[in-house]
């Protein structure tokens, strides 16, 4: 699916707008990947720039066809962060989902995830799947949480493309999972990060302590307070604590 059409850039500025911008091409269809070995303007949750050293890491984005209901649209960042954990488990990596849209390897961060979908009326004819995955950069800017690579954590350089070719083989699998309309909650709640487990959460300038118990079907993370009561958080209300 992911072998056909497959264009190879040295450098852009975002690999999605790439994507997007070919959106009334022919070519503009499921199977669609973009890769470059340099990013400058990559982005990822909440507008937040994606740092990445040239030729290091994995940057792409990938062209599917989901054809599910927009309120459904989280369905699409739940395969691809399961995507990204069996490839880590297929390298003796144990990883965690931290929503919405990050993978974590022992609460660090190893990947970032960016899905823009295309629609017709409320269908989701088209998500672009952009992924920022760190494979042999070593030093990083300071963030919370603070990042690693796949060469930091096996203590030797991997292969990009070998990377990305068994993402895009894993990801085959989630999506056709999905398109028999199996039900792969299971799985991503056990990969969910500090799920049932208290952690620190700010909100509105305010620190609370609370209780991840799962992800609604729109997409909200689901806090258990200290009252007991159930909140729902969109990605803009809430960031964790570290």
């Amino acid at each position: 699916m992911f072998t056909i059409n497959h264009i190879k850039l040295e450098a852009i500025n975002s690999t999605n707008d790439y994507a997007l911008s070919l959106k009334d091409s022919i070519v503009f269809k499921e199977g669609l990947v973009v890769t470059a070995k340099f990013q400058s303007m990559g982005s990822g949750q909440r507008g937040k720039a994606w740092e990445g050293s040239a030729n290091k890491n994995l940057l792409l984005s990938v062209v599917i066809e989901p054809k599910i209901k927009i309120d459904e649209q989280y369905l699409i960042s739940k395969i691809v962060a399961l995507s990204l954990c069996d490839l880590l488990k297929k390298l003796g990596i144990e990883a965690a989902i931290k929503w919405p849209n990050d993978i974590l390897v022992a609460k660090q961060k190893i990947a970032g995830i960016l899905i823009q979908n295309k629609l017709k009326g409320n269908v989701i004819t088209h998500s672009i799947i952009g992924l920022g995955f760190n494979v042999n950069q070593v030093v990083f800017m300071p963030y919370s949480p603070a990042a690693t690579s796949l060469k930091l954590l096996l203590k030797k350089e991997c292969h990009v493309f070998q990377i990305q070719e068994l993402f895009l083989s894993f990801l085959i699998v989630r999506l056709m999972r999905l398109k028999k309309g199996e039900n792969q909650d299971v799985e991503y709640f056990k990969s969910l990060f500090l799920k049932d487990k208290p952690a620190a959460f700010e909100s509105q300038n305010k620190q609370f302590m609370g209780i991840i118990k799962g992800v609604s079907e729109s997409g909200k993370l689901l806090i258990q307070l200290e009252d007991n009561s159930i909140t729902a958080f969109d990605s803009q209300q809430v960031k964790y604590l570290f």
